[in-house]
């Protein structure tokens, strides 16, 4: 069954672990944009650790980021928040990195020390979706 699923997350190449991070940097910046504000302070959790990360894609991660934040906003104006949860949740496979989603998830939102009821709501989407 775990060896179906490694198979099934091999896309054109990319491996598993790369996958999940870009899952989690998605995952970082729904957080960062869930709230309708983007502080300061999310700001640099979210590129401190990104900065931490081992990259294996052509884009770097600070234009991964660039790329895909509008992404974000786009599915929090559309109210497709648990839909866009949901689907990065696909690419997160093993428990370390399910761990690390939530764990993620939690330091961005009370990065700017307040955690907003959106963030609340989809914390607990996240961790109904990992579990």
């Amino acid at each position: 069954m775990n060896f179906e699923k490694l198979l099934n997350n091999f896309d054109m190449g990319i491996c598993v672990d790369q996958l999940q991070r870009e899952a989690l940097v998605d995952l970082v910046l729904l957080f960062v944009e869930i709230d309708g504000v983007v502080d300061d302070k999310e700001i640099e959790y979210t590129l401190n650790w990104v900065s931490s990360l081992v990259w294996h894609n052509d884009i770097s991660p600070l234009d991964y980021i660039q790329a895909n934040l509008s992404q974000a906003r786009v599915a929090i104006e559309a109210k497709t928040v648990e839909d866009y949860i949901r689907h990065r949740c696909k690419h997160i496979v093993d428990s370390p990195a399910k761990s690390l989603a939530i764990e993620l998830a939690k330091g961005v939102s009370m990065a700017d020390g307040h955690l907003d009821q959106s963030e609340e709501k989809a914390i607990s989407f996240l961790q109904r979706c990992l579990a």
